[in-house]
């Protein structure tokens, strides 16, 4: 977006505005420097919001018409726009979604097309820098072909997801057949898709490779019995956190040595591995004693290694 002919009318500082108003959304993972719990606390609320855009729009223009040598507030307050548009654009395609009407309401809504780091998306973004800028001259060329690229492989996405749906209905029995029905991203391959159904508290995830035409994997989630300790639990900052990020939550408890272990899990999550849940302990009269997040390995791309990974899990 930036090298779309802003280097030749506003010169250098056009181009940086443009970069700066497309990373402003983003400042919010300096909270990852007190660790993964702040990191999961704060990034893609406010800023990512309708409120926070138009505060950081009004930030941003204002800065840069004060200290830069654009004199025209007009084309500086439209480079910003579109530069913080096409970050909010980017980021509801990925399964996170934004929270637009925040602080107001916590609900996300996205597109669930491409997990956070597409090799596609990445790929022809630089690409379309690199060429333009080792081909001086044919710059605009370079970056409409690199939109256009992503633009296309966004449509492929659609379709993808929409047989992704289609393969995942053969592994629906009864229980299944009226639940919601969520399509997304999986992160171990741009072919791959989590199908999930959600039936109250029961889940059924189903892994899905469209270019090989094949069910990978197929696994249920039931939430335990229902537990005073499971309310408790709620009282612990980490479930707080995980509860407002998980879209697919479910628990499980069991009784120890002078109280209770609750495990809350995410049912896409658990089967891509890295953070996927939290651990609480308590104590017999409810008190909390404990809290951990849950880590795992990455599952790999291979088949066999999904079904390794999911043998493990059962054992």
């Amino acid at each position: 977006m930036a090298g779309l002919g802003l280097n030749k009318k506003f010169g250098l500082a056009g181009t940086v505005t443009m970069i700066i108003a497309n990373i402003a959304p983003d400042l919010d993972i300096v909270a990852g420097l007190k660790g993964p719990k702040a990191f999961y606390k704060y990034h893609r609320e406010i800023t990512h919001s309708l409120l926070g855009a138009a505060v950081l729009w009004a930030l941003i223009s204002g800065g840069i018409y004060l200290f830069t040598p654009l004199d025209s507030f007009a084309a500086i307050f439209i480079m910003v726009g579109a530069g913080l548009a096409g970050h909010l654009v980017m980021d509801s395609f990925t399964p996170w979604g934004l929270p637009l009407f925040y602080p107001f309401s916590s609900k996300k809504y996205g597109f669930d097309l491409i997990w956070f780091f597409d090799p596609v998306m990445i790929t022809s973004m630089v690409g379309s820098v690199y060429l333009a800028y080792h081909f001086p001259g044919h710059e605009i060329m370079f970056y409409i072909l690199g939109i256009g690229m992503i633009a296309s492989y966004l449509l492929l996405r659609v379709f993808q997801k929409r047989k992704a749906r289609r393969m995942a209905a053969g592994e629906v029995g009864p229980r299944f057949r009226d639940a919601e029905v969520y399509v997304l991203p999986s992160a171990i391959s741009p072919f791959m898709w989590d199908v999930i159904y959600k039936a109250r508290s029961q889940y059924l995830y189903v892994s899905v490779d469209t270019r090989k035409k094949e069910i990978l994997a197929a696994r249920e989630f039931v939430s335990a019995s229902y537990h005073r300790c499971i309310k408790q639990s709620c009282d612990a900052e980490l479930v707080d956190i995980f509860l407002k990020r998980a879209r697919f939550p479910f628990y499980s408890f069991d009784r120890i040595d002078g109280g209770y272990r609750v495990e809350w899990c995410d049912a896409q999550l658990l089967n891509l591995g890295g953070v996927h849940g939290v651990t609480v302990y308590l104590s017999d009269c409810g008190a909390v004693t404990g809290e951990k997040l849950q880590v795992k390995k990455p599952v790999r791309r291979r088949r066999r290694k999904i079904e390794d990974y999911l043998q493990e899990e059962a054992s």
